[in-house]
């Protein structure tokens, strides 16, 4: 299951749904279960991709390792026709906000834990690991932890950006820079864990490319670039502080047909906006992600070694000494709020065992989740 910021539904195949690619899926049942409830929603969802999702919502008990959430809305998928499912990926859990759901009056499954006060702190936060090169790949996947974060994962303070709209996870950022050549380019980025690449405006994606010797805006393939490129460091220019992307980590290793040499692009460009840009995984495995639900709110810190399988997972220390809506995240002000959320410590949850919900990578993040 894919957890993903950009996007506020929690669906999953049905068995109603019969497709080739639903028949090779785990698809749920509800006369299997005996804690569901007929809700009857409709359920109609459009990715940016093109996959189209369709069904009805019910209600049940779901289980994210030791988090039980009861009587959750979700979409039981009847057509699913998305290209994770292609990839056997069975479902998502959206991790933006109720209101902008496809689904009416629709309440997410983390406003849902915030709402029966399961966490202490209304945030909940992600780290992506990396596959470790020619070695073992014991530390690649990452983590989501509702209510807290792990101080194993980064080092240094938290850089605080406010959201600029009060319906997605899309903050401001101040200047782009390429091999220390800057690019004269501001703008606002969606955060988004379900989108693999960092995704531009059409003229955006041109002054990156110029900027990386040998690139090629390929006919039906997008921009490629040489596999063994050396144009210099990614910067972002966020809230006055610098979260870098790896020269390497520009190139998806993934050959392209009739292109010797060349490979795929981590920059894509933009199907749906001329303006906002998104910063998906090729952006967020290089910092730790805080999402604020209280104070609208995304902080990044530096990783620490991204290949690290220990844990530590706590409340986020000074939670309110960060901008509110409309701040510029480079003071300590005080958010007013609604006060604390809940009275437990941060809530995680862990496939296998413990205390940290654990993903694979599959060209998005995936995890478990159990009806109960």
């Amino acid at each position: 299951m894919i957890f993903d910021t950009g996007s506020s539904d929690l669906w999953v195949p049905s068995v109603a749904c019969n497709t080739p690619t639903c028949l090779t899926l785990v698809r749920y049942n509800s006369t299997a279960s005996k804690t569901y409830h007929v809700e009857g929603k409709t359920l109609d969802v459009n990715y940016g991709d093109g996959s189209h999702v369709s069904g009805v919502t019910g209600l049940d008990s779901i289980l994210l390792s030791d988090i039980t959430v009861a009587n959750q809305s979700f979409g039981m998928a009847s057509v699913d026709n998305s290209t994770i499912a292609k990839k056997g990926v069975e479902g998502v859990l959206g991790l933006s906000f109720g209101r902008v759901a496809y689904v009416k009056d629709y309440v997410t499954i983390f406003e849902t834990m915030l709402a029966k006060s399961v966490l202490t702190q209304p945030i909940f936060s992600i780290w992506l690991g990396r596959q470790r090169v020619g070695g073992s790949n014991a530390g690649s996947g990452g983590a989501v932890i509702f209510g807290g974060v792990d101080t194993t994962k980064y080092v240094g303070n938290f850089t605080w950006s406010p959201i600029v709209d009060k319906n997605a996870w899309m903050i401001k950022f101040q200047g782009v820079s390429i091999g220390g050549k800057d690019l004269g380019l501001s703008g606002n980025a969606l955060i988004d864990s379900g989108t693999s690449l960092i995704v531009v405006p059409t003229k955006v994606a041109s002054i990156f490319h110029d900027n990386i010797p040998g690139s090629i805006d390929a006919p039906g393939v997008g921009w490629i670039l040489p596999c063994n490129t050396s144009a210099g460091d990614l910067n972002f220019t966020i809230a006055g502080s610098q979260f870098r992307v790896p020269a390497e980590e520009l190139v998806i290793l993934f050959r392209i047909p009739g292109y010797a040499e060349y490979c795929k692009s981590a920059v894509d460009v933009s199907t749906s906006s001329d303006t906002d840009w998104i910063l998906g995984m090729s952006f967020m495995k290089n910092v730790y992600s805080v999402f604020d639900y209280r104070s609208l709110a995304v902080g990044f810190a530096q990783p620490s070694n991204v290949y690290n399988t220990l844990s530590n997972i706590t409340l986020l220390p000074n939670l309110s000494n960060q901008p509110g809506p409309g701040g510029d995240g480079t003071t300590n002000g005080s958010f007013p709020g609604n006060g604390s959320v809940g009275t437990n410590d941060a809530v995680s949850t862990t496939v296998p065992g413990g205390h940290t919900l654990l993903f694979t990578i599959l060209a998005t993040f995936v995890a478990s989740m159990i009806f109960v």
